[in-house]
């Protein structure tokens, strides 16, 4: 036994069945890959801009870092010149301190005024030595920027 099946209906004509069907709808799309919507172009367009920012960002990071070089050089010279000046006034209170202890001895300066240029002499020696420890930082600051291995 073979069972067969046999459509009741008999086929009908394109165009009837377009008659037929009036009320619905059909669609056809079509793709042409060759504009793409302009979308390779405007890819292209974002991606030079981006290669754009990125040099422009390059660039800022460049003058940046040259800006903190040349304000740590400066600072470096400040606290050098700083640090000399500081030797100097330790050097003249010093003498100033012996001169006082000397007057202080023979009688012709009062234990106030004494310790008034002891304490200006301790005064400058602190001072000499804030400015010592900041030049050697200052100075540290510019041999890393130069790459040099920082020992102390």
């Amino acid at each position: 036994n073979v069972i067969t099946y046999q459509p009741n209906e008999l086929p009908q004509k394109y165009w009837d069945q377009l008659s037929q069907n009036l009320g619905q709808q059909v669609q056809f799309a079509l793709s042409i890959p060759i504009l793409n919507g302009l979308q390779v172009r405007t890819n292209v367009q974002r991606t030079l801009i981006s290669a754009q920012q990125a040099q422009l960002n390059a660039e800022q990071a460049r003058l940046t870092l040259r800006q903190s070089i040349e304000q740590a050089y400066a600072d470096a010279r400040a606290a050098q010149l700083r640090y000399a000046s500081s030797k100097r006034q330790v050097e003249a209170l010093t003498l100033t301190q012996r001169n006082s202890e000397i007057r202080f001895n023979n009688g012709l300066l009062s234990g106030t005024e004494f310790n008034i240029a002891k304490n200006n002499l301790n005064f400058a020696v602190s001072n000499q030595l804030q400015a010592k420890y900041t030049f050697i930082f200052r100075r540290k600051v510019l041999d890393f920027y130069q790459g040099k291995p920082l020992t102390l």
